[in-house]
């Protein structure tokens, strides 16, 4: 046993031992209403349950923390989600509350509770959507677009190489899904935690493809071929081990004021992220169009 898991055991037996002494303290004066005692009483089960419960899902969360991730989040989530489902059982039978008079009596209370605790309702209950309908698994890499976390595009003059749009929204990968939150670990290593309901209304994109469609935009002059550039540009992608099959290339604009043509490249790559396929692209184009740009001179 670890000195995390002692600390942890240290702990949830002080607090227990202090709230215990507490209700025995109030017991013993006089003149205080038998109601007061079991609230006392209640909150101490209430307490100590859900301590309990959360160290009993630490320590499972920590065992199977080299397994499978989706299993272990699963696992946890399901512990503490019955725990504290039997804590609020245990606390309601201690003040010899039955289930008829919970219904029966629960209507106003359940009114006031849940517009009080709407937005933690609303995580609750979001997540166990999430772990059911399951959008995507842990290890997932997404990208999460919502309008309530608003990520503004840049905007730049627009420029031929660069993306036909951009999406706003948070880019990582999933690490954690509890009750209430689900942690991203962003691409700058930096981790976020976003509200379950946030999650559920959001649009999700699965990056976890091993193929992608990588589409780059290029200008050039038009006094260079256009056949001639579209033949050297296929032969030097023919190089590059990461697309497969035969790229797509053909004249998109032409620009009479820049006296240019914009060629268009699709291709599929096998990456993770078009960032790196799209500079590879780049470079052929700028290194063909040069090369060529060159024996047009010497001639």
């Amino acid at each position: 046993m670890n000195a995390k898991v002692k600390n942890k055991i240290y702990f949830i037996i002080s607090v227990l031992v202090i709230f215990s002494i507490i209700a025995y303290i109030v017991s013993l004066i006089s003149g205080i209403p038998e109601n007061v005692n079991k609230i006392i009483d209640i909150f101490i089960i209430l307490t100590g349950g859900v301590l309990i419960v959360n160290f009993v899902s630490d320590i499972i969360e920590a065992k199977a923390n080299n397994k499978n991730k989706q299993v272990s989040n699963t696992i946890v989530f399901v512990v503490r989600l019955a725990g504290y489902i039997i804590v609020i059982a245990i606390a309601f039978a201690s003040f010899k509350i039955g289930l008829t008079s919970i219904i029966l009596g629960g209507g106003f209370v359940g009114v006031v509770v849940g517009l009080a605790a709407q937005a933690s309702l609303s995580n609750f209950f979001s997540g166990i959507v999430l772990l059911f309908s399951k959008p995507f698994n842990i290890g997932d890499n997404i990208t999460l677009s919502t309008w309530q976390y608003g990520l503004i595009a840049p905007s730049y003059p627009p420029k031929f190489f660069s993306n036909d749009f951009l999406v706003p929204g948070y880019t990582g990968v999933v690490e954690k899904m509890t009750l209430t939150f689900t942690t991203i670990r962003l691409d700058n290593n930096i981790p976020i935690k976003i509200p379950n309901s946030i999650v559920l209304q959001a649009s999700i994109f699965l990056n976890n493809e091993e193929y992608r469609r990588v589409k780059v935009r290029y200008e050039v002059p038009s006094s260079i071929d256009p056949g001639t550039f579209i033949r050297n540009v296929q032969n030097e992608l023919k190089k590059l081990n990461f697309i497969k099959g035969q790229p797509e290339i053909f004249i998109s604009e032409t620009s009479f004021a820049n006296k240019s043509n914009v060629f268009s490249v699709n291709s599929v790559c096998k990456s993770k992220s078009d960032d790196l396929p799209r500079s590879e692209i780049i470079k052929v184009l700028i290194k063909t169009s040069g090369s060529i740009g060159k024996l047009k001179r010497r001639k």
